[in-house]
């Protein structure tokens, strides 16, 4: 089991990767944290709801606990290119009059960085024709689809992955746009 930030890839691995193959959290505000946390104070990860909290904001999209109060003050912190559809369905969520929607926009926005941060981690230890799969759904905000599967795929493309693909996977059993895709790239040989 390794603990780290999928921000900062390259402080918890040295050696450098051939395959990823993983599920990051969805936009979709739901917390990872907050549906494993008994299975994380039984195993000891967690000693209280404080740790839940923080662990929960340092994950790709987290938003329970004080994660939720830090979105109402956060502000992007680092100048990471968001593609320029991901900051328009942000700024259609700002607008929208939902009760709730500014924090809303400020948590698509910051699981964008997020991703971008991780991205420029993970690169970092590829080795040449690496392939990288990442399984992720796309979410709907007051009306406002927020097509995860294109910001990875552009932001891979930005990375310096190439051949990037995205593959519908699954109909999710929720809303009818919302979809599992497959977003994937090899890294330059």
């Amino acid at each position: 089991m390794v603990l780290g930030d999928s921000r900062a890839v390259q402080r918890c691995f040295d050696e450098p990767f051939d395959l990823i193959v993983t599920s990051p959290p969805y936009a979709n505000r739901m917390s990872y944290i907050r549906e494993l946390r008994p299975y994380m104070y039984w195993l000891g990860y967690l000693q209280n709801g404080r740790e839940a909290g923080e662990l929960d904001w340092q994950a790709i999209g987290g938003t329970w606990g004080v994660a939720t109060s830090r979105l109402g003050k956060w502000q992007r912190t680092a100048d990471v290119g968001l593609p320029d559809q991901l900051l328009d369905a942000v700024g259609q969520i700002a607008e929208s009059g939902g009760s709730n929607a500014s924090v809303l926009a400020a948590y698509v926005e910051k699981y964008g960085e997020d991703v971008a941060q991780h991205l420029a981690s993970v690169c970092r230890l590829l080795r040449p024709g690496a392939r990288a799969h990442y399984i992720v759904g796309n979410s709907v905000f007051y009306g406002v689809l927020v097509a995860v599967e294109e910001l990875y795929a552009e932001l891979m493309r930005r990375a310096g992955f190439e051949k990037v693909e995205v593959r519908a996977i699954r109909k999710r059993n929720s809303k009818k746009e919302l979809v599992e895709f497959c977003v994937s790239g090899t890294w330059p040989a």
